[in-house]
C-alpha cells in the first residue's frame, strides 16, 4: 500500500544525479558540476601556449561547463617548472586568445589559474 492508503507503487520522478545538476557560481551559470581541474601539462615553448592547446581544451569543453587552465605564470620570475605557459607578455596573451575562443565557441566557461611558485622558482627555469 502507498502511504496515503492507496494501492500500487509510488511514482518516482526521474533520477536526478547531483553532479549533473545546474549550479549558479557568482555571475556564471554552470549547466553541471563537473569541472576540468587545472593540470600542469608542461607543453608550452618559451612559456607560450602552443596551438595544440586549442584542441586539448576544446575537446574537454561542454556547454555551460567550467574549465580551469593549467598553472599559468604571471612573470618570468614566477616560473618553477619548464615548459609551462605564461600570461605576462603580449605574445603569450595572443597565444591564449584562440584557446579561449575555442572554449567559448562551445559554450564553456574558462578561468585562468594564475601562478607564482614562490621559493620554488629558480634561475634555471625562470631565465633570470
Amino acid at each position: 500500500m502507498k502511504p496515503d492508503g492507496g494501492e500500487g507503487q509510488e511514482e518516482k520522478g526521474p533520477l536526478q544525479i547531483p553532479l549533473l545538476t545546474p549550479y549558479k557560481m557568482g555571475k556564471f551559470q554552470l549547466y553541471h558540476r563537473i569541472v576540468l581541474a587545472p593540470l600542469t601539462r608542461q607543453r608550452s615553448f618559451n612559456n607560450v601556449p602552443q596551438p595544440h592547446a586549442i584542441l586539448y581544451y576544446s575537446q574537454r569543453t561542454t556547454k555551460g561547463g567550467l574549465l580551469i587552465t593549467e598553472a599559468t605564470g604571471v612573470s618570468d620570475t614566477a616560473q618553477g617548472y619548464p615548459h609551462t605557459p605564461g600570461i605576462w607578455t603580449k605574445e603569450q596573451v595572443q597565444a591564449w586568445k584562440p584557446i579561449v575562443d575555442a572554449v567559448h565557441a562551445k559554450g564553456g566557461i574558462f578561468f585562468c589559474q594564475i601562478w607564482h611558485v614562490g621559493r620554488v622558482s629558480n634561475q634555471v627555469d625562470s631565465k633570470t
